[in-house]
């Protein structure tokens, strides 16, 4: 049942990247996760999932008040907005294999593109997502960069 989130710490230990795991009741958004008071919410990140038609999956990762750009996201990927669509509750499961609201930014599978929006802190660690909605990862966002080879690029709204 927690195969991802079991892989994600394996992984992470194999890599000796410094971790911690924090326990708590489920939590599937960022407004439970405030309602709480899990995490401090400028550190908390938020993983979105998303398809490119020609094929391939993204995880891009935003603060949790912080809304994706769409255009920014396509650009990022070299591709036109209308080409970019975020998965569906059942596509995240089958692909990620994991529950909306527990998506984190390592992908266990190959060829995901993985972003991080510049405003993600890089001076203290975040608060992501590892597969099961009642554990959070804390993490330095280099560790995360590092791991997924993922890129740090402007992912959000000017308007937020």
């Amino acid at each position: 049942m927690y195969e991802p989130y079991e892989a994600i710490v394996t992984l992470l230990t194999m890599h000796s990247v410094p971790f911690t795991i924090h326990e708590h009741a489920p939590s599937y958004t960022v407004a439970d996760a405030e309602e709480r008071s899990l995490f401090p919410l400028e550190r908390l990140l938020k993983t979105i999932a998303f398809k490119i038609k020609a094929g391939g999956n993204i995880l891009a990762a935003v603060r949790g008040p912080d809304r994706i750009d769409y255009p920014k996201l396509a650009t990022a990927v070299g591709t036109k907005r209308a080409d970019v669509v975020r998965l569906t509750p059942e596509e995240v499961a089958a692909v990620f294999g994991v529950e909306v609201g527990s998506v984190g930014p390592i992908p266990l599978q190959e060829g995901v593109k993985v972003f991080f929006d510049t405003q993600v802190p890089t001076d203290k660690t975040v608060f992501c997502g590892i597969g099961r909605a009642d554990r959070t990862l804390e993490i330095q966002l280099a560790d995360l960069v590092q791991i997924t080879h993922g890129q740090v690029l402007p992912l959000i709204s000017d308007a937020t």
